[in-house]
């Protein structure tokens, strides 16, 4: 990662928003003092397309993007925000702390639309998945955030990071990568699953028939 790379933003804004001057202005400070890369502000009132395209459906509305890292935001935020989030997206754990915060703040289709508009960022998933520090709180924000992306081809571009959760010393991690493996709905995961079903311990065997029967009711 280049570390001196400064994020790129993408503003939408629309005539007569109360709050886009707010963060249009401050912005705008932030790319006159360098703090970041690019601003690029489109007006939906005079061309509605590209917001289309990104599911926009209020203003003000940015995103922030950096090598692997990706946040959109919507709404009335402060200036203060605004700089703390321009922060958090030049550190190694901003992603992490962006996922977090928006989980534990019940903004889970803000995320999944982030990572919709950008798969790759589904990684940092990946990554506190892993992880075994992650809270309780977190996983089950995670894994109704990975349900909501089921049948999905960003799923299915991550199976193989799904197999190696399977594959790893802990129980209850491997349980959960299997749950995920079937929420792929895709047929390719079926002989790993199936192989699984023979796992001499029986929580990962009977988790790995459940998967099956998941990923079959997906499939059908």
């Amino acid at each position: 990662m280049n570390n001196n790379t400064k994020p790129s933003v993408e503003l939408y804004i629309a005539t007569g928003c109360v709050h886009c001057p707010v963060v249009l202005n401050e912005l705008s400070e932030n790319i006159k003092k360098g703090e970041i890369s690019s601003l690029n502000v489109t007006n939906i009132a005079v061309d509605n397309k590209k917001a289309d395209e990104l599911n926009i459906r209020s203003v003000p509305w940015f995103s922030l993007s950096r090598d692997n890292s990706f946040m959109i935001f919507s709404g009335e935020h402060s200036p203060k925000e605004i700089k703390q989030w321009i922060s958090h997206i030049q550190t190694d754990t901003g992603m992490q702390t962006y996922i977090e915060e928006l989980l534990s703040s019940g903004q889970l289709l803000t995320v999944a639309n982030a990572i919709q508009i950008k798969p790759e960022i589904y990684s940092h998933v990946i990554n506190m998945l892993e992880d075994e520090e992650t809270s309780m709180d977190i996983r089950i924000g995670l894994d109704a955030l990975t349900e909501s992306l089921s049948a999905t081809q960003i799923l299915q571009r991550f199976a193989d990071d799904f197999k190696k959760i399977a594959s790893n010393d802990n129980v209850r991690l491997q349980i959960d990568a299997l749950h995920y493996l079937a929420l792929t709905a895709d047929t390719e995961n079926k002989e790993f699953l199936l192989e699984k079903t023979k796992d001499k311990n029986p929580q990962i065997s009977e988790a790995a028939i459940e998967a099956l029967e998941t990923l079959d009711d997906l499939i059908s």
